[in-house]
């Protein structure tokens, strides 16, 4: 993580905020100490993968293109290879892998619809979509709360599991809390 951190500074907030976020949406789904310890762990190392992604790509400033998408695009798979050789990060691989792909089958890197997306993935992907939005980046700045609301309520079902949009729409206090540790 430190040569991810190395890599993209981006990232060393990011992975500690999704994995906070996803820890607290798995506590109140009722996920018990394992598996929050587990989504704390993919949380961290969800995007590892994207140490294999060119600099050029991972920094642009502006628009990528579609090919320049397609190679970030690898980057949950890359990450799967990283760690599924490592004994102790088996048991979030599923959740590395698949944090990506969306509940109606358009994701990516499998296209997995509804209950086949692994439900670590299903957690980290809302957490991680709502870091991503609430973020500053390079080439924009992050949205503001209300905004991400609407995008996470048109979603609902088709993106993101509904109960876990429920439960992150259920607690804004967290979301804010989580928003304001961007610049942290």
């Amino acid at each position: 993580v430190s040569a991810l951190d190395a890599k993209d500074a981006y990232t060393c907030g990011h992975s500690s905020r999704v994995s906070d976020l996803a820890v607290e949406l798995a506590r109140r789904l009722g996920f018990e100490e394992d598996g929050l310890n587990r989504i704390r762990m993919a949380g961290i190392l969800h995007d590892i993968g994207k140490i294999g992604i060119e600099d050029a790509v991972l920094r642009k400033p502006g628009r990528l293109t579609d090919e320049e998408f397609e190679k970030v695009k690898q980057h949950p798979v890359l990450g799967y290879e990283i760690l599924r050789g490592i004994r102790p990060f088996r048991k979030i691989l599923p959740a590395v892998r698949h944090h990506h792909e969306s509940w109606d089958g358009t994701g990516y890197p499998d296209g997995l619809v509804g209950e086949t997306i692994p439900r670590d993935a299903q957690v980290l992907a809302v957490a991680d979509a709502f870091d991503a939005m609430t973020s500053d980046r390079p080439y924009r700045s992050g949205m503001p709360i209300e905004r991400v609301v609407e995008i996470f309520h048109a979603g609902r079902g088709i993106q993101w599991a509904a109960d876990v949009v429920d439960v992150l729409l259920a607690c804004p206090e967290v979301m804010r809390a989580v928003a304001a540790r961007d610049n942290d």
